[in-house]
This record gives structure tokens, sequence and C-alpha cells, in this order.
């Protein structure tokens, strides 16, 4: 449940749909330095993983934009992310 800055909490809300065609979701931190947690997630296709980041929001109302495809090495970095 949200934290709504009162002390009081919101109704949960659902973040989505969907999520069970992934193999692996990874909670990643921030990895765009954007200041919100983002996510990765990994679609196995024909032994491949295909990556996809959903970049955080700061919303509870909807707290992740649409994926994108991406590769392993983002922003200078290399992540073995699905080992």
């Amino acid at each position: 449940m949200a934290d709504q800055g009162d002390g009081t909490f919101a109704t949960r809300t659902r973040i989505g749909a969907g999520w069970q065609r992934y193999d692996d979701l990874i909670g990643s931190g921030d990895v765009d330095r954007d200041g919100k947690p983002d996510l990765y997630t990994s679609d196995v296709n024909d032994g491949i993983p295909a990556p996809f980041l959903y970049r955080g929001t700061g919303a509870w109302q909807a707290p992740f934009r649409p994926g994108e495809g991406v590769d392993a090495i983002q922003f200078g970095h290399s992540f073995n992310l699905f080992a």
C-alpha cells in the first residue's frame, strides 16, 4: 500500500497485469539515475534472454512507464542480469 504522506495508506493499486510472461523480474534500483527505482525484466525466447527496462515514474498510481527493449549493457555499465 502506498504511503500518502499523512500517516495513512492508500488502498492497494494494481501495477499492471501480464507480468507472468516474463521469466525474471529484477528490481534494479535507479538504473537511469533519475531518482526513481526501475525494473528489469527478461523474456526468454529460443534460449536467448530478451531484456526490457521499465523506468520508474515516482507515481504510485502508475509506477512504471511502458517497457522498452534494452541490451544488457546500459549507461556505460555491464550487467549480468540473467545468470
